[in-house]
């Protein structure tokens, strides 16, 4: 009887002692998860970085190669080569830029609202107005130009962050061994073979997928622009370099781009509106259908399914940097998913 009395004593505490265990981890799990949230503005930001640092070290590698430099040299080379292109873009094309784009925050509004009118004077916008509950054409001006307004208030923000992520990325790019053993370090000791191979993979993909994204966008930026001055459509570095942005998008981007230039030519008659979506819609098809495929031919591709829910569920997570890094997200979701999966 006393053994079973102190068997059924130490089963007990064994009982104790792993339910501590697994609410102190469960409790951790919290913990990181919360604190995860609570960051969710600044994980795209890391992300960023990591994407500029892969950037700046694979041209520092190339020019390293051609030139016969050493990898820091190459690496200092090619951060201030970027700074004086972005400082020189900006003289050259700065002051134009911006107005531009107060242009554009003006137009927008006002293209909303002769929209709003056409739409009351029209039979079918009155029924819609009587007999739809809550719709009331008359108040939907005001929100969408505080939307449009707090989007501009916002690039205060993210010139902030930016700043942080060009010199994390410095950092990153100058010694990137160091903090890819520090992340292999944290894999258990089974697990860190696949867990640099995951490193290795991801950094190649992400590298390749950058430097076609870039070609993508300067090539949409500028044949978008040309076409967008050629046919006399305002403001048409603005709306240039909204379409080059926006080519970082899958789907979604060149339809947001061509509604933008549309508004934006609204206001000044139907044939420049007419002509802003024509010169937008034929770069977004020459970089959709023939660019792009080309370029990715290569490349990782991602099931579109998987790449569409993702850029949802990166853009509730996240906003809009979330459907921006989405493509590259899963890129590296996919890649962790093949090593880790084939080496289970």
């Amino acid at each position: 009887m006393k053994i079973n009395f102190l068997t059924k004593s130490i089963d007990q505490n064994d009982f104790a002692s792993r339910t501590a265990v697994v609410a102190m981890i469960a409790a951790a799990t919290g913990a990181v998860v919360f604190i995860l949230w609570q960051l969710t503005d600044l994980l795209p930001a890391v992300f960023a970085t990591i994407l500029i640092a892969l950037a700046w070290r694979g041209v520092a590698e190339r020019v390293s190669r051609l030139l016969g430099l050493s990898q820091g040299v190459s690496l200092a080379m090619v951060a201030l080569g970027s700074l004086v292109a972005v400082v020189v873009a900006l003289m050259l094309f700065g002051g134009q830029l911006v107005r531009q784009y107060d242009e554009v925050a003006l137009d927008i509004p006002a293209a909303i609202a002769m929209l709003e009118r056409l739409v009351e004077e029209h039979p079918w916008g009155r029924f819609v107005e009587k007999f739809v509950v809550h719709v009331d054409f008359s108040k939907m001006t005001t929100p969408v130009a505080q939307q449009f307004g707090a989007l501009l208030g916002s690039v205060g923000s993210g010139l902030g962050y930016g700043i942080f992520t060009i010199i994390g990325a410095a950092y990153l790019a100058a010694d990137p061994g160091r903090y890819a053993a520090g992340v292999i370090a944290l894999a258990p000791a089974s697990r860190r073979a696949d867990m640099a191979l995951f490193l290795d993979r991801s950094g190649a993909v992400l590298r390749q997928w950058l430097f076609i994204q870039l070609y993508v966008v300067a090539m949409n930026a500028l044949f978008a622009g040309a076409a967008l001055w050629a046919f006399g459509v305002p403001a048409p570095l603005a709306l240039a370099t909204i379409s080059g942005a926006l080519a970082f998008v899958p789907y979604f981007g060149s339809i947001i781009a061509m509604i933008i230039g549309v508004l934006v030519a609204l206001p000044h008659g139907l044939d420049n509106a007419a002509l802003a979506a024509l010169a937008i819609g034929s770069a977004s098809f020459v970089e959709g259908y023939l660019i792009t495929p080309y370029l990715q031919s290569r490349s990782l591709m991602v099931p579109p399914v998987v790449l569409l829910f993702c850029m949802l569920a990166f853009a509730s997570l996240f906003g809009t940097m979330g459907v921006v890094l989405a493509v590259p997200a899963t890129v590296v979701l996919a890649v962790a998913y093949g090593v880790f999966a084939e080496n289970r």
